[in-house]
């Protein structure tokens, strides 16, 4: 008597069609898109950020300069 080998066979796997990989590379596209806005609007939110805090300090070492700056005593006669 010969045995009988039976091969199971997977379920066959969906095609990918062009239009697929079309759209996971839109999709990819889409989150880099988002990402890089989201760190250009943080970084350019830090940078005026800085600038109004160093503007502020500069307006008030101005300020305290302005103060030091008085003309000299009149001499007594």
């Amino acid at each position: 008597m010969t045995p009988i080998i039976v091969r199971m066979i997977d379920k066959p796997t969906k095609e990918i069609s062009m239009a697929d990989v079309l759209m996971g590379s839109v999709g990819i596209t889409g989150i880099f898109l988002i990402g890089a806005a989201l760190l250009g609007l943080a970084l350019g939110g830090m940078f005026i950020l800085y600038r109004r805090w160093q503007a502020s300090r500069d307006v008030e070492d101005q300020i305290g300069d302005a103060f030091r700056l008085t003309q000299p005593p009149k001499p007594r006669s």
